[in-house]
């Protein structure tokens, strides 16, 4: 009996060690300024937190069809703007609200782009082990910064907190063959209850703060259907907001046999390239961003992409 008591003491002992060894090396991999200023659970929470104040251009709202389909680093590499992913595995709205109000503290985006499928997911049937993931990560922060794992020797004031900026790149391939959906203009999904008015506080955020908010649906033969499209669609018009369907955009011609990572409703890297050149075009288009590339500002920007362009 003594003898098991000895194991499992040093079984405890060695488990502590070993997350504080993780946690120790994922603080080398985070800035100073930010974990001083937030703390370090908000800091590894919210991702954006670790960029320097006041260089995000656009930020990218909802939940994992955001992180599969956007890479700021694409972006970036093209024309010059810097973006962020503010986006969680099954995210629900009012947590999509909050990760804004905390994002427009500490930048000041010029362009926010939110994804209307989060509109139709009820809070109340979000799975319990897209929370448990959460908090596990929140625990084990380093599992979110292995992309950064070889800055580890490199000194302080050269480390990149975020090579991705939130992006997930993701190179699995797991072919799909689209299916013919129902196109019902007068069939609109219903929104759950409360998720209105959370985007009404989306809403009034970017108003009150200057920011251009676009409704957008990236692509997903899974997720998305014609009667969430019809719907999202009137609340666009309702609030007078822009709204972007890439799963009816034609010229982007997403190969569902290459580019897609689970039979359909995830993008990998290859689809998510063509989705990062359309949106960085259409943002060129409005005119209300600057190319920073060879702005002394943002040169740790064109260091990332040089570590983000290894993978």
């Amino acid at each position: 009996m003594k003898n098991i008591l000895i194991n499992l003491l040093k079984s405890i002992l060695f488990l502590v060690l070993l997350i504080i060894i993780l946690e120790l090396i994922t603080i080398m991999l985070l800035p100073k300024y930010s974990i001083k200023k937030y703390g370090f659970q908000n800091t590894v929470k919210y991702e954006i937190l670790q960029e320097k104040p006041d260089t995000i251009d656009v930020i990218y709202l909802g939940d994992s069809l955001v992180y599969s389909s956007i890479s700021p680093m694409e972006i970036w590499n093209q024309y010059g703007y810097t973006g962020f992913d503010c986006a969680k595995a099954a995210e629900s709205i009012a947590n999509t609200r909050k990760h804004l109000e905390v994002a427009i503290k500490h930048e000041h985006p010029k362009v926010v782009f939110f994804e209307a499928n989060v509109l139709y997911r009820d809070p109340n049937k979000r799975p319990w082990y897209y929370r448990l993931k959460s908090e596990v990560f929140s625990v084990f922060a380093i599992t979110k910064y292995h992309d950064n794992w070889k800055q580890i020797g490199i000194k302080k004031s050269k480390i990149i907190s975020n090579v991705n900026k939130g992006y997930v790149y993701m190179t699995k391939l797991s072919k799909y063959k689209p299916i013919r959906k129902i196109n019902n203009p007068k069939r609109l999904r219903p929104i759950p209850e409360g998720n209105i008015e959370e985007l009404k506080k989306i809403v009034k955020i970017c108003k009150d703060n200057n920011i251009k908010l676009v409704l957008i649906n990236n692509p997903s033969n899974k997720s998305w259907i014609y009667s969430k499209h019809y719907a999202t669609k009137k609340i666009a018009k309702e609030y007078n907001l822009e709204y972007i369907d890439l799963n009816l955009a034609d010229d982007l011609k997403i190969d569902w046999t290459r580019e897609t990572k689970d039979k359909g409703d995830h993008l990998n890297h290859s689809g998510a390239k063509k989705v990062s050149a359309y949106i960085g075009e259409y943002l060129f288009s409005l005119g209300l961003l600057e190319d920073h590339r060879n702005d002394n500002k943002y040169q740790e920007w064109n260091r990332a992409y040089k570590y983000y362009s290894e993978n």
